[in-house]
């Protein structure tokens, strides 16, 4: 009987090295998943923030707006001449490109 007691007490220590790191495995997994939800909503939080930019200098005016994909252009007129100002959706100035209208 002393036999099979210690085979017994062997397998079970086998048993609960495998519940142990498939335990802790899960948690890890768990962990990851809700990490990885706190980025996304984080992520996504300052992309839909609003935003205020200038563009126009003084005496200018909007002539038209247009969006491309993720861009906008927008045409504007003043005493200075015309000009395209482009912007990623975002908000952010990408360039300006003076139309010369000779």
């Amino acid at each position: 009987m002393a036999q099979t007691e210690a085979a017994n007490g062997r397998s079970y220590r086998g048993l609960l090295a495998l519940v142990i790191i498939l335990g802790a495995l899960i948690v890890l997994g768990v962990i990851g998943l809700i990490v990885g939800f706190v980025l996304r909503v984080s992520r996504n939080g300052e992309a839909t923030r609003p935003f205020s930019a200038s563009v126009s200098a003084p005496g200018e005016h909007v002539d038209s707006v247009q969006m491309d994909g993720n861009r906008i252009l927008m045409r504007l007129s003043g005493p200075k001449g015309d000009e395209i100002v482009i912007m990623d959706a975002t908000g952010h100035l990408l360039g300006r490109i003076a139309v010369d209208t000779q």
